[in-house]
């Protein structure tokens, strides 16, 4: 880390310019660029002209990471999936997020989204089955560290009661519950609203038609998983006879106002589908590599015209490891069968991890590029370290080696968050040591089911 306090102070200022070796512009890599923020917007990005930049020898600024996908509720569970079949959310996702309390789901969210600001996200797009008490402690949760969050609340027609028992919801039901939401993400001026139905099977074909008019209505995203896994397709395929984005587009719900999650098990059919509505997607790779069953096409996708972004999945909160696996994983699924060495060029990459998710978050209008007019939410990358020396290709180096440790400063709103990989406006090393043991409490709630169980069971006796 080579950053001064001089550096801090001024990303401080309410209007600051500074003058790196390089910005990631929205055309790529630009060399004697400045870029000026003032009052949390950019001002101005292009050629130096400034007789008061500060010189920044030797970094780059780059837009925000933004987890297109990812579960605040499920932060303590990540190394509970090592080696554990697909179909983990029925068995440790599902029990581990329904003993949440306000207080758990507080921390569990704070740990996420400071784990995630290390690693260089200036926003999540969090899908949520929670009610307006553990989202309003996840909304704290956003305000107290300053990243930005598009967040959700599950409206499903079709629910589990206090009781356990099955319950249905009233359209007028989930009319008030859509509402209630809006009005509690209007408390926050950065964090948006969506609302989610976990899958196709949790609404009947007409609760979904009024979820989605009504999300096209009030212009807020639907959040949807789909084609994930080999059940769900099967389970969609002898419900309908229909896959489940075909499914979709039969009942006329796909479009630009939907976000799918996934779409691994997509065919050429539905990419088409999916293509002609302007129906944007989360691309998981990591999550594809740990837990799914395949890869998302995301190479077609571009090709096709499918917007795309890149989610974690609560994964790994680390953008530049997400950054890598998305390459790498079309390299070896798609590429490499036909020597296509090429894998979409680094900038697809890059693009995807931050334009590619604010679009596919309906956030673009904001956030997502170093645009004059957006929202200053951006990086700042040490770039002299002996793994990325001498540069020749600034976007494939940053795709392939460099990682979170070379983030110096993450500013979210013109505002710095993070400096130097520490929260800058509260005492992150306190709020880690006083709630280790609630962590380990939430990973251990008894419902919480483990078929592979930890690595060393099945290490060798010596």
């Amino acid at each position: 880390m080579r950053l001064s306090e001089n550096i801090l102070s001024n990303l401080k200022k309410p209007k600051f310019t500074l003058k790196p070796d390089v910005i990631l512009s929205p055309g790529g890599p630009k060399t004697g660029y400045e870029i000026t923020v003032e009052d949390r917007i950019i001002t101005y990005v292009g050629p130096a002209q400034s007789s008061d930049s500060l010189a920044l020898t030797g970094y780059a600024i780059v837009p925000g990471f933004i987890d297109a996908h990812t579960h605040a509720g499920q932060t303590f569970g990540k190394s509970l999936i090592g080696g554990e079949p697909s179909q983990i959310w029925k068995r440790i996702w599902n029990p581990m997020e329904a003993a949440l309390t306000p207080d758990t789901a507080h921390i569990s969210a704070k740990w996420m989204f400071l784990e995630a600001m290390r690693g260089g996200y200036t926003c999540l797009v969090n899908f949520s089955t929670n009610q307006r008490d553990l989202n309003a402690a996840v909304h704290r949760a956003a305000e107290e560290t300053g990243i930005r969050l598009v967040s959700s609340s599950a409206v499903d027609e079709h629910y589990t009661d206090q009781e356990g028992k099955s319950a249905v919801r009233s359209p007028s039901e989930i009319a008030e519950m859509v509402e209630d939401h809006l009005s509690l993400c209007d408390e926050s001026p950065q964090i948006v609203p969506s609302i989610c139905s976990t899958s196709f099977h949790t609404n009947s074909e007409d609760a979904l038609i009024r979820l989605s008019q009504m999300c096209i209505d009030k212009g807020i995203k639907l959040q949807i998983h789909s084609n994930e896994h080999f059940p769900e397709i099967q389970d969609c395929v002898t419900r309908f006879g229909k896959r489940p984005i075909e499914f979709m587009a039969d009942i006329g719900i796909l479009g630009d106002h939907l976000l799918l999650h996934h779409a691994t098990l997509v065919t050429d059919r539905e990419i088409e589908l999916l293509s002609a509505s302007n129906t944007p997607v989360s691309y998981n790779p990591l999550a594809s590599i740990w837990k799914g069953n395949a890869v998302a096409p995301a190479l077609a996708f571009q090709q096709r015209g499918v917007k795309f972004g890149i989610g974690s999945d609560t994964t790994s909160a680390d953008g530049f490891k997400n950054l890598s696996a998305a390459e790498a994983c079309q390299r070896i699924t798609h590429c490499m069968p036909i020597d296509d060495f090429s894998a979409g060029a680094a900038w697809t990459w890059t693009s995807a991890a931050s334009n590619g998710s604010a679009v596919a978050a309906g956030i673009d209008g904001s956030v997502g590029s170093l645009l004059s007019g957006l929202q200053a939410d951006f990086l700042l990358v040490d770039m002299l370290r002996p793994e990325c020396m001498p540069s020749h290709d600034f976007e494939w180096e940053f795709v392939r080696y460099y990682n979170r440790d070379q983030i110096d400063a993450v500013v979210i709103s013109g505002e710095p968050v993070v400096f130097g990989g520490k929260a800058v406006n509260w005492d992150d090393e306190s709020f880690i040591n006083q709630n280790i043991g609630t962590a380990y409490s939430v990973a251990s709630a008894p419902e919480i089911i483990r078929v592979h169980g930890p690595s060393s069971d099945h290490r060798p006796s010596v």
